[in-house]
């Protein structure tokens, strides 16, 4: 009885962390994938100083770059944009923490109450599965 007693305690402290969580997950703002990166550029006159000395360059200018539909985009951003971006990208990456942190909690609790952890198929497994999911094309 003392066992179950102390397992039940541990449940409801892995429940009130992981509730916490999800009320973090609830404070973050909007996300976006991808990095936001600023490059000195030269210009097209080659009597400027930016050809001859490569930190003279232009700009700096902000990039937000990400990969859309597997191929890598670049977009050129203002000032202002380029402070809406990081900021979306910091809250995207606080939001994956936060997810990393959910998953291990829900895995204790699995090991907790059922004596294992939930099995988690491998990457190529589910490349797989998602296939064979598609209905076939009839010829």
């Amino acid at each position: 009885m003392a066992k179950r007693k102390g397992v039940e305690q541990q449940r409801q402290e892995y429940e009130r962390s992981y509730r916490q969580l999800a009320a973090q997950l609830a404070q973050t703002g909007y996300v976006v994938q991808g990095t936001v990166v600023r490059k000195r550029l030269k210009c097209g006159k080659p009597q400027c100083a930016c050809h001859r000395d490569p930190a003279r360059g232009h700009g700096p200018y902000a990039y937000w770059t990400s990969k859309v539909g597997g191929r890598t985009v670049s977009r050129k951003l203002s000032d202002e944009e380029a402070t809406l971006y990081e900021q979306w990208i910091q809250n995207r990456r606080q939001l994956d923490q936060i997810l990393r942190q959910m998953r291990e909690l829900s895995k204790k609790v699995a090991e907790l109450m059922i004596g294992h952890p939930p099995s988690i198929p491998s990457d190529s497994h589910r490349r797989a599965s998602r296939s064979e999911d598609k209905p076939r094309k009839k010829a």
